[in-house]
């Protein structure tokens, strides 16, 4: 089944399901054996392959890093553990995410899974203490964060299964599959013997729905995409309400052509669902905001050192929350030297609102002052290189906003020192996956 340019990882294996745990069952044990082994001995924790997806936590991720911990458990006898890059009470921040748990019978999340609440020593921004684990599978991403490799000389990754842009790491990785996709969990459900649980196949097939708009025809979703999402269909618990006719195997492809799952009902039904539940956000402040979708990188920069950029995607358009209340105390927290804040929207005065993009750049030195060994930060000099790259950028097509309500440095609420320009974007196809590498080509370069 697999589309991909790299042999995989065999998916013949197959799994008694009368003698498998159920998918919850398998996540609080796993869990509970895990703390318990890195707690009375440490050493142990070496024993456990540590599955994770990026720290913006969105549903793919989470599908990703759980449905793949379990195959290299059930099926490869690999003990593995998902790790949510989250604090255990982000969960919050994404409805979707937690309804899409529950459809797998995963209705206590934040006791059934790992964050990094429960490993608290090994915080990402400032670990104290080396990772308990050294071995590490990817998912959604495809560079291991420094916490994990600090004073962890053993830290190797194992596994790569990822559709961003490639940044050269861990070649060693096997299966290190990194191809374009509308959704990881089509790569994840690539490798999965034929027969599924109900309960992974639902979520993984939550994680294409969410991502490709439930498979849009000329959307997102690319062939690997539909080719598991009809995998996943029969197997899921939406099977009794698909038509599933002409399935002659587990593998057969009874959906032939992308519009087929598109246009069942029950697939746009939960598509119109898990989209709603993201778009549920009144309710939180403009510092939820920041961090419900969040990435961080860490970038060489000539003249400046080491610096930490945060890149955060917000459905809210600018002008209708209060960002710069929020931005100093972010920056600060996070121990920052840049965020880049990008907007998604449909606005428009006249007849059928239009989708669009819009970017907030702040440059300003939020690292603690105590720190002797630190560069000195030429805020206005990596400003400038950044905002001119930014409108250089054939990829972005950004065009400078003129009003008022926009000038976040006015009205003084953005930190001392600071450095911000505003943005329309003009390729409203430019996700965060384009802006990173824009983003790092633009700082790293002499």
């Amino acid at each position: 089944m697999y589309l991909g340019k790299e042999k995989p990882i065999e998916a013949t294996t197959t799994v008694s399901q009368a003698d498998a745990p159920t998918l919850a069952q398998f996540l609080s044990a796993s869990k509970e054996r895990y703390l318990r082994d890195i707690r009375s001995t440490p050493s142990k924790g070496g024993d456990w392959t540590v599955v994770m997806g990026n720290e913006a936590g969105d549903l793919d991720s989470v599908a990703s890093s759980i449905a793949y911990a379990w195959l290299l458990s059930e099926v490869h006898n690999k003990p593995s553990i998902p790790l949510l890059q989250l604090e255990r009470d982000d969960l919050d921040l994404r409805a979707e995410n937690t309804h899409a748990l529950s459809l797998a019978g995963i209705t206590q999340p934040k006791e059934q899974l790992l964050f990094l609440t429960d490993l608290a020593p090994f915080s990402l921004t400032a670990p104290t203490a080396a990772f308990p684990s050294h071995t590490f599978a990817l998912v959604d991403h495809n560079t291991l964060a420094s916490a994990y490799t600090f004073q962890n000389p053993l830290a190797t990754v194992t596994d790569i299964l990822d559709h961003h842009a490639d940044e050269g790491n861990h070649l060693n990785a096997s299966p290190r599959i990194i191809i374009p996709s509308g959704s990881c969990t089509s790569h994840v459900s690539a490798l999965f013997p034929p027969e599924i649980p109900a309960t992974l196949a639902t979520l993984l097939l939550t994680g294409i729905l969410i991502d490709t708009n439930g498979l849009k025809p000329g959307g997102k979703a690319l062939d690997i995409d539909h080719t598991a999402a009809a995998f996943l269909a029969p197997h899921s618990t939406l099977a009794s309400q698909l038509s599933l006719a002409s399935i002659s195997s587990p593998r057969a492809d009874a959906f032939t052509q992308p519009e087929d799952l598109y246009n069942t009902t029950a697939i746009k039904d939960l598509t119109h669902r898990l989209k709603n539940l993201k778009g549920s956000i009144d309710h939180l402040s403009a510092r939820d905001l920041l961090r419900r979708d969040y990435k961080e990188y860490v970038l060489d920069v000539p003249g400046a050192g080491s610096i930490r950029v945060g890149l955060a995607s917000v459905p809210v358009r600018l002008r209708e929350w209060k960002l710069q209340d929020a931005v100093g105390a972010w920056m600060e927290e996070r121990e920052l030297q840049v965020l880049g804040v990008l907007t998604s929207f449909h606005g428009g005065s006249k007849g059928k609102k239009k989708f669009k993009r819009e970017m907030a750049w702040v440059v300003y030195d939020g690292r603690k002052k105590d720190k002797e060994e630190q560069i000195l930060l030429d805020v206005p000099a990596l400003a400038k290189k950044l905002f001119k790259g930014l409108e250089r950028s054939e990829e972005l097509k950004v065009k400078l906003k003129k009003k008022k309500m926009h000038d976040m440095e006015k009205g003084g609420r953005l930190p001392d020192g600071a450095r911000s320009r505003t943005y329309d974007q003009g390729n409203v196809n430019a996700t965060r996956k384009v802006t990173a590498p824009v983003m790092k080509t633009i700082l790293e370069a002499a």
